[in-house]
């Protein structure tokens, strides 16, 4: 496994540094609502102005109400023409009922009541001057003669006494014509002129910025200024009539005020700043010690480069040594065996090192040329026949493949070295255990000794670069724990695969590599 680049570390420190300083920015944001008071002024202008259009308007509609009077209270002592006053009545907006009373009614002279909304029928009452105890449809409003009829002549006016009913009247004489008006009707089509009249009579509001609304009797919004607002108005203003009083109302402007904690923003900048020189620290750090590490990689790839030439004279004149010696020094032979098996096990050292620092850079090269593989498993198990020997142990080829391929030798033969190399320093004795096969292009071989195996939780880390499982193998074996580390890349590296398999006694390895037919006849052993 690759460790992380200082680059990389040093990026995910200033990643995390700028996250604390974002996320202390936000816990200190502070925000609060501000009420801003408006301006009054503009509310009183139109206040005003609203008055003032509103007693036009009842200028206009009791000039209507006079007319209709006139009209059809009748001439002299003559009785009302009833169909012309229903109909008369009918015209203007608000009329409900028509009332001719009499200070002294007598059968002549009776009180006469007009019905005009007939829909509100059950809401009507009769005005009158006295009670004569007749049972009459509507209930009646009591009137006093003496200050309606107080005038000589002839008076008009309006009755809006609070908690008694509308109405507008007309003295003359001793008898007295009385409308019954209803708000309602005449409130309802002021709304309209409420709507178009705001249009232009706003203008004052809308330049003061803050929301404002007209409300009706019932508290209705009719027109407004800005968005609606749902909560209690700052401030009310009534504009009373005689049909209800209309209010203007205004709502303060609320504004959002952010401001930050300082001690918190301090606190996330000190951690952001401290998280920040730990990322430049450790990316110093981090650098220095790959350059480190790459240095003694450098020094061992050299040291091991320098060392294969002596090994190779020291392995040459073994040979020479071992062919020159009589047979009656078998002492000797014996010791030359030992030291020739000591000086293979070096050079596979020396290989595994070298192979490792390769792999680390991605320098691994496969080379594949024409050979038999079974060869190569001779030549390799030929260089363990001393020291199997020695150790009790008894190698059993099962399969074969005689047949020329096209592979890697040279990976093919550490990978199988390294393989009997571990049986060679873990394992008491025993049988040892080949089986080859070549098939659909891929050669298979599979190791598997009669040592203590290792536990199933164990596969994968044994893998690993340095990785010896201690307690599972012999406390005086020693290794450097790159074996099968590099033998999983060989493996790897050339398509194949190195894996531990199930086994009911001891440790299986089986390793697989592309292996196709090999094109000429010629064949290269590798020995």
């Amino acid at each position: 496994m690759r460790s992380i680049s200082p680059y990389a570390t040093l990026g995910l420190l200033m990643l995390a540094a700028v996250a604390i300083l974002v996320g202390g920015q936000h816990v200190a944001r502070r925000t609060e609502q501000v009420r801003v008071a408006g301006d009054r002024a503009p509310v009183r202008t139109v206040a005003a102005e609203l008055q003032g259009e509103l007693a036009r308007l009842e200028q206009v509609y009791e000039v209507d109400l006079r007319q209709l009077i006139t009209t059809t209270e009748g001439n002299g002592g003559a009785e009302p023409d009833q169909e012309i006053v229903w109909r008369e009545c009918d015209r203007i907006i608000g009329v409900s009922q028509w009332s001719l009373i009499q200070a002294r009614p007598t059968a002549d002279r009776p009180d006469i009541h007009v019905p005009i909304d007939f829909r509100r029928a059950d809401q009507l009452t009769e005005p009158a001057f006295h009670l004569d105890g007749t049972e009459l449809p509507h209930p009646r409003t009591l009137l006093s003669a003496d200050d309606l009829l107080r005038a000589k002549g002839s008076g008009w006016g309006w009755m809006d006494d609070p908690g008694r009913p509308l109405f507008f009247w007309h003295a003359r004489g001793r008898s007295a014509v009385l409308l019954l008006i209803n708000p309602d009707e005449v409130r309802a089509v002021l709304e309209p002129w409420f709507a178009v009249w705001t249009a232009s009579g706003f203008d004052p509001l809308k330049a003061a910025g803050a929301p404002f609304a007209l409300l009706a009797p019932d508290d209705r919004r009719i027109a407004g200024v800005g968005a609606r607002q749902r909560g209690e108005p700052d401030f009310l203003l009534p504009v009373p009539s005689r049909f209800g009083t209309w209010q203007l109302a205004a709502w303060d402007r609320v504004e959002t005020r952010v401001h930050y904690d300082a001690p918190t923003q301090a606190a996330a900048a000190a951690l952001a700043v401290l998280v920040a020189l730990l990322g430049v620290f450790g990316f110093v750090q981090q650098r220095r010690m790959l350059a480190l590490a790459a240095q003694r990689v450098s020094f061992v790839n050299r040291v091991s480069h320098e060392l294969r030439t002596p090994l190779t004279n020291i392995m040459l004149n073994l040979d020479l040594a071992a062919e020159g010696m009589s047979n009656e020094s078998p002492e000797a032979a014996r010791r030359l065996g030992l030291v020739r098996e000591e000086a293979r096990r070096l050079g596979r050292l020396i290989e595994n090192v070298l192979t490792f620092s390769r792999s680390r850079d991605r320098h691994i090269a496969h080379t594949a040329c024409a050979c038999v593989p079974s060869s190569i498993i001779d030549s390799v198990v030929d260089q363990f026949a001393a020291s199997f020997a020695r150790r009790g142990f008894t190698v059993r080829s099962v399969g074969g493949a005689s047949g020329a391929c096209l592979i890697d030798a040279d990976a093919f033969a550490q990978i199988l070295a390294n393989l009997l190399s571990n049986v060679e320093k873990y394992v008491p004795g025993g049988i040892v255990e080949i089986a080859v096969a070549v098939e659909q292009g891929m050669l298979s071989v599979t190791v598997t000794d009669q040592g203590p195996g290792i536990a199933p939780g164990e596969a994968e880390r044994i893998f690993r670069p340095f990785e010896r499982l201690d307690s599972r193998i012999n406390e005086g074996a020693t290794g450097t724990g790159l074996g099968l580390a590099i033998a999983r890349d060989l493996a790897e590296s050339s398509g194949g695969s190195l894996t531990l398999v199930p086994s009911s006694r001891g440790a299986s390895f089986r390793f697989t590599m592309p292996a196709p037919s090999a094109p000429g006849p010629e064949v290269i052993s590798a020995a």
